[in-house]
């Protein structure tokens, strides 16, 4: 008896997890579902009850469901098309992402016109909305894509209501969105680069356009206009520290306004910054006319960041550090990859494979890193060196000797770097745990006195877990003014609101720490963090 009430019991849980009125569904595990869990988060942050379902489930999921957004269904299954059109005739509605189906695109009124890339830098960058319906719709929303799957609304089957726009914010005429009766269809995906509270904005529109009491855009406004004004009052309680280092770190390489470096720099000077980790080299790339390293597309389309952002830095008071990835080429071409392949570079996996990290006990390797910190210096007057991916790859087989290969090459590191330049170091902040996974033992750097500072990536949304990494980097008080917290804003992590924010600066600051840095430079920390910190904590 006992059994036979555990299974319903877990019957009824599991119908539980699906019921909803609200259905996100990811067609493929990985970069999809990572969008869908991004989709559902913003939809909770407004208040509307969201979750990630199963796509094997695709009927299950979308059997109370009274709209579901379907990303990545780009080529939907006989199957799925029959759950998808089961579920419109019994009036759902239906939100597509970045799909070519010809037969979603018939069900849902919509002509897909093809797959485009880009043909020039920032040719999608913003989002501009035209209709008035559903209600609370933003006015535009800043997201730089590379491609698009062309869609048009059939004859008399809908309308497009966003289209994009370029970085000049001249409209290229391609539709963003389209409404039809069926529901919504993108051309591309949302993406968490930045204005998030703004997408998140957008979805709440179309669950409330389909489901009133889920959200209205009227009382999300009070709400809204409320929570600004109680953070604006928290922020404007907090005094700043004098002497604290106020970093940010800008992985893109390219600023806010790419092509625009002074724009970006006023923001960062503006809200108190001091420093900015520019992400523009690695193993094998390089944002500038590099001789030792492989030259990017952002520096052939682009142009050269480092001089671009030093330029724009000057007289500023912000100092520019120079952000490699050491031992890490994710960010390579194919072709660069298998160049790595050829020369023995790359580290062999646990199980057999080759891993896109680079072998650390290679002295190729390494004197290529040294090489690229070598040409930076000598090209461009920087502030600093930050290094990168100093560590093994967590699935690599490791020499006995691991912790100590990587300490020779920072210690090496530092003798490159010139004295009056910054040596710092982005390193995982679990220590000891670091040491077995990684080989990254950096409060021996501390020690030896081998780096000027290290920037542990504390990353949560948990203060007590924050709390408790900061208070471990501090056990030592002789570490606490060489270690700079790093704060994820916006990481695969965590996704902090400036509260949270201002309060894991507070905890910091408690334990004595030099600082902190921010993750990440994007329209997300230029518009909801950086003007609360300006107001107090940062001022």
């Amino acid at each position: 008896m006992k059994r036979f009430l555990f299974v319903l019991a877990a019957f009824f849980f599991c119908a539980m997890a699906w019921a909803g009125d609200v259905c996100v569904v990811a067609k493929e595990a990985g970069y999809y579902t990572s969008l869908a869990r991004h989709a559902a988060r913003w939809l909770k942050g407004e208040g509307i009850p969201a979750e990630v379902a199963d796509a094997k489930g695709l009927s299950s999921a979308l059997a109370t469901a009274k709209i579901a957004f379907l990303i990545g269904y780009d080529e939907p299954s006989a199957a799925d098309m029959n759950a998808i059109a089961a579920y419109k005739n019994r009036g759902g509605k239906l939100v597509v992402f970045y799909s070519s189906s010809p037969a979603l695109s018939r069900l849902m009124g919509v002509k897909v016109l093809g797959y485009a890339k880009a043909s020039y830098p920032g040719q999608w960058s913003c989002m501009d909305f035209n209709a008035k319906f559903p209600a609370g719709l933003p006015r535009s929303i800043r997201q730089t894509s590379t491609v698009l799957q062309r869609a048009e609304p059939l004859p008399g089957k809908g309308r497009v209501i966003a289209t994009w726009s370029d970085r000049a914010r001249r409209s290229t005429g391609d539709a963003a969105w389209i409404s039809t009766a069926a529901g919504y269809w993108m051309t591309h995906v949302l993406l968490a680069d930045g204005d998030e509270d703004l997408k998140a904005q957008l979805l709440a529109s179309l669950v409330g356009a389909i489901v009133p009491r889920l959200w209205n855009a009227k009382d999300a406004a009070a709400r809204k206009s409320r929570e600004i004004a109680a953070l604006s009052s928290f922020a404007s309680c907090q005094t700043p520290r004098r002497g604290e280092i106020h970093a940010v770190w800008d992985h893109t390489g390219c600023g806010l306004y790419p092509g625009d470096w002074p724009r970006t720099m006023k923001v960062l000077k503006d809200a108190g910054v001091s420093d900015l980790f520019l992400n523009v080299a690695g193993a094998a790339f390089a944002h500038y006319p590099s001789d030792v390293l492989p030259r990017s597309k952002i520096f052939e389309q682009e142009g050269d960041q480092l001089k671009a952002c030093l330029a724009a830095a000057a007289g500023s008071g912000i100092r520019v550090h120079a952000w490699i990835l050491c031992f890490n080429a994710t960010r390579g071409t194919p072709e660069r990859l298998e160049n790595f392949k050829q020369k023995g570079w790359r580290l062999k996996t646990r199980d057999g494979g080759l891993s896109e990290y680079l072998d650390p006990a290679n002295p190729d390797v390494r004197n290529h890193i040294y090489k690229a910190i070598d040409e930076i210096q000598a090209k461009y007057n920087v502030g600093g060196i930050h290094l990168d991916f100093v560590r093994w790859y967590e699935r690599a087989v490791k020499p006995a000797n691991a912790t100590g290969v990587i300490s020779k090459f920072v210690a090496g590191a530092r003798g490159r770097v010139k004295k009056s330049k910054w040596f710092t170091v982005a390193v995982l902040g679990k220590y000891p745990a670091c040491v077995a996974s990684v080989g990254q033992d950096w409060p021996g750097w501390l020690d030896s006195h081998i780096v000027d500072y290290v920037v542990p990536m504390d990353y949560t949304e948990d203060n007590v877990k924050f709390e408790s990494f900061v208070a471990q980097h501090a056990s030592l008080k002789k570490h606490a003014p060489r270690t700079i917290a790093g704060i994820g804003i916006t990481a695969n992590e965590s996704r902090l609101d400036a509260r949270k924010a201002i309060e894991q600066i507070l905890i910091a600051r408690k334990y004595g720490l030099a600082g902190v840095a921010l993750f990440d430079l994007d329209a997300t920390l230029e518009k909801n963090i950086l003007p609360y910190l300006r107001l107090g904590v940062w001022k």
